[in-house]
């Protein structure tokens, strides 16, 4: 009888290995930069819900005063804190405009500050959102009341609040920032998509 001798070697050869590192290598080409996009994008939510948060404070007050006001803080509102993508709020003067009534007298703002805004404290790309970077922020009138910026009308008629902030690395200037604004009427609008 002769023996049969089976050479039975299991394992890949260099050519399926090379398969599928390439395979590998198209899926992550596609899924990496999509990935970035989402997660940029779901940065985002942080600007709509604090837009929508400083659109009830000054909705709230209005109806405390009958005109909406640079004083957030009277309003009730209370920034977002150190862990923020986004600047946040409506620009102003140091003092100037506190709680306006129908007449233009109105209270103080607590501290005496009229500007009412909230920097972001996060670092995406080297940049971080400053309150100053708030008047990047332009309607260009896109909300039909006259304001062009996040501002309170002199009057207190009306208001526009603003974010501001990088929520993608290569967009880390505030020219290229993500940039949203809310109206008294509650229109919401994204200015600059920033991803």
């Amino acid at each position: 009888m002769e023996k049969k001798v089976m050479n039975n070697e299991e394992g890949f050869t260099l050519v399926e290995l090379m398969v599928v590192v390439a395979i590998i290598g198209i899926l992550s080409a596609v899924a990496i930069p999509n990935f970035k996009k989402y997660q940029a994008k779901s940065k985002t939510s942080e600007a709509k819900l604090q837009l929508a948060a400083v659109y009830s404070a000054e909705t709230s007050l209005q109806s405390d005063f009958d005109a909406y006001a640079e004083c957030l803080n009277f309003a009730g509102y209370t920034g977002p804190g150190t862990a923020n993508y986004y600047a946040i709020g409506i620009l102003g003067n140091a003092g100037a405009m506190a709680i306006v009534n129908g007449n233009g007298a109105g209270a103080a703002c607590v501290g005496g500050v009229g500007n009412q805004s909230w920097g972001g404290a996060k670092s995406v790309g080297g940049y971080v959102a400053a309150t100053g970077d708030l008047a990047q922020v332009n309607t260009a009138g896109r909300f039909g009341n006259g304001l062009t910026s996040p501002v309170v009308e002199g009057t207190g008629n009306s208001f526009v609040a603003g974010a501001i902030g990088a929520v993608e690395p290569s967009n880390n200037t505030a020219a290229l920032a993500s940039k949203w604004a809310i109206d008294e009427n509650k229109n919401l609008i994204q200015i600059n998509v920033g991803y």
